[in-house]
């Protein structure tokens, strides 16, 4: 884990993600609650000290209800929740004090270990709601803050004022441009790097049948004012895309089978905390065994050898179509 970097929260490699805890809309609903909360137990017995969530996950707070329920009497287990531009002026100062009141009030929790900005509002520089994020620090509200999703200007800009703990960036070992991108930044100024999607929603995983049709955001059932799941089904899952993942994962299969010894999901998480720049990485499921298994990747390490092998995997040709640009 950490490279150079800053963790000032204390998390730990593996993170519990609970983008689909919320289920709703984009990921489906949930097959029951229980079964959520069960999942979030087994990470936290499994060695995960902290969970990821937002505002708008679930729609309306959904996730953040359920994370709540998974959190009470586990006072030790760190919170890094979001809050949004578009839920009613949230990146004003009276607009992200409300909206941090009310992801409290359902976590159950006086203050948030973690708090990040979402993504970048249309109209608002980022200087504004940055300013309110560092004075709700200073004022005890929350804990270590940071962004995500934000492009590169706007992430130096609030590194600049060495304020900036922790930076949110999607990264796998099927999209790894923005940890090539970001990184660098990150180790330059200290910035703690949280990775999501760390298995491509699935793909990185032994359980997905490789010609598997989905009803949720991954089939494109989402509609096009929701920019990540539109950016990111044309990276992974529109036909083109997919074909070409599918190489690259059969080219990675035999790697963790016959050199890493383990699954490939456990490889893909492994091979993500080696990079310099990754503090830990963001894993989100809604199936106990998996969350056990996730969590053992903070105790993995990969030879020389097996990474070779890696690369080389990851040099597979493949057409992947060119994904949305992020806004």
């Amino acid at each position: 884990m950490a490279h150079g970097t800053r963790n000032p929260a204390g998390l730990s490699a593996i993170g519990f993600g609970a983008w689909e805890a919320g289920g709703g809309g984009t990921w489906g609903p949930n097959e029951s609650t229980d079964r959520v909360v069960a999942a979030v137990h087994a990470a936290f017995d499994a060695g995960v000290n902290w969970i990821d969530t937002a505002e708008v996950y679930g729609g309306g707070g959904g996730s953040e209800r359920v994370v709540g329920e998974a959190l009470a009497g586990r006072p030790g287990v760190r919170v890094c929740t979001k809050v949004a531009p578009e839920q009613e002026d949230h990146y004003s100062d009276k607009g992200m004090r409300g909206a941090l009141e009310a992801s409290l009030t359902r976590l159950g929790r006086d203050r948030a270990d973690v708090y990040l900005l979402h993504w970048p509002a249309d109209s608002v520089p980022v200087r504004g709601p940055w300013e309110t994020l560092v004075r709700l620090k200073a004022e005890g509200l929350v804990g270590a803050i940071g962004l995500s999703n934000f492009p590169l200007a706007e992430v130096e800009e609030c590194a600049a004022t060495g304020e900036l703990d922790y930076l949110q960036i999607q990264a796998s070992l099927l999209h790894r441009e923005e940890l090539a991108e970001f990184g660098p930044l990150c180790v330059r100024h200290g910035v703690g790097v949280m990775t999501y999607g760390p298995l491509a929603y699935g793909l990185l995983t032994d359980g997905l049948d490789p010609d598997a049709e989905f009803d949720d955001w991954r089939g494109g059932v989402v509609g096009a004012d929701d920019f990540f799941c539109v950016e990111n089904h044309a990276r992974f899952f529109a036909p083109p895309a997919r074909a070409g993942h599918r190489r690259t994962v059969s080219a990675l299969r035999p790697v963790a089978e016959r050199y890493a010894g383990t699954s490939l999901a456990r490889m893909a998480l492994t091979w993500l905390l080696a990079q310099e720049a990754v503090t830990c990485a963001v894993v989100g499921t809604r199936n106990p065994a998996h969350a056990v298994d996730n969590a053992a990747a903070a105790h993995g390490s990969l030879t020389p050898d097996t990474l070779r092998r890696i690369e080389e995997a990851l040099a597979t040709p493949r057409d992947t179509g060119a994904p949305a640009e992020h806004p």
